[in-house]
């Protein structure tokens, strides 16, 4: 269970922000330096109360995608979607960018992946 909510926040929040990423990194060369970055106790934390809020966000809109009967109609709730992902990231205290660090990390670290798992079964509890 927990192995999927990390990978439903993995495909909707890069599919959210995957844009916006690749155009700070062309901007910045040091956001490469920045996805190994040390991730504080903190901001597993904040990872974890927007993630959640991301999984809301995807329930919410989920079977308005599906249901879109074109393309524009599927975008534009697509849009709004990622909106309200991308704030939700923002209101628990992190960046988009930072938010995507971790999910990255945590598919390849397992021991950042195990706590990340941890604390969303202590919070689920």
């Amino acid at each position: 269970m927990q192995k999927t909510i990390i990978a439903l926040a993995t495909v909707f929040a890069l599919g959210s922000t995957a844009a916006m990423a690749q155009q700070q990194q062309s901007q910045d060369p040091m956001a490469q330096q920045q996805q190994t970055q040390e991730i504080s106790e903190g901001m597993l934390v904040k990872f974890v109360t927007a993630m959640e809020d991301v999984q809301g966000v995807t329930e919410k809109y989920r079977d308005q995608f599906q249901e879109a009967e074109n393309q524009e109609e599927a975008r534009e709730i697509q849009q709004s979607a990622q909106e309200e992902m991308i704030a939700a990231v923002e209101d628990a205290g992190l960046t988009p960018q930072e938010y995507n660090m971790i999910i990255q990390q945590a598919q390849n670290d397992e021991e950042l992946r195990a706590r990340l798992e941890e604390m969303t079964g202590e919070e689920n509890s």
